[in-house]
């Protein structure tokens, strides 16, 4: 019995281990780290049926040094808005054109956070939003959402 009770010990370890250890081979080294985040915001949570809608993203730097972001083009963020089916209701960039060059931000700890923000003005249905910003750096692009109500 004892011996039952230590194999599967033992199976159970081997397991764990090679869980996190394919986690953390497909996680690059800033995100273990936690160099950098990113964070997103409306200007409310409850909007009423063709209200402009506010939506910010912030690039955070959490270290004492400078951390650099390449892109390859123009563009640095986007803005996305989707309904409850998952369907794109509007599209920041849709209607933009980026020149194709290459580029480069650094954030460094004397700033340590980037802002971006836009507002949309259209008509929207009443129901439920997912607002998605993404950070269009080329080597390590980063999205986050937020929730939004229509009514």
């Amino acid at each position: 019995m004892r011996a039952t009770i230590l194999i599967f010990i033992i199976i159970l370890i081997f397991i764990i281990a090679g869980f996190y250890s394919g986690v953390l081979a497909n996680s690059k080294p800033e995100e273990v780290k936690c160099k950098y985040g990113l964070s997103v915001m409306t200007d409310k949570a409850i909007y009423t049926a063709g209200e402009p809608i506010r939506i910010e993203m912030k690039i955070f730097n959490y270290t004492e040094e400078n951390i650099v972001f390449h892109f390859n083009t123009s563009q640095r963020y986007d803005f996305i808005i989707e309904d409850e089916e998952g369907k794109e209701v509007w599209r920041w960039s849709a209607d933009k054109m980026f020149a194709m060059v290459l580029g480069e931000e650094i954030l460094g700890p004397a700033t340590p956070q980037t802002v971006y923000s836009e507002e949309y003005d259209g008509k929207i249905n009443p129901g439920y939003y997912k607002m998605t910003a993404v950070f269009t750096a080329s080597e390590r692009p980063i999205s986050g959402s937020v929730m939004i109500q229509i009514r």
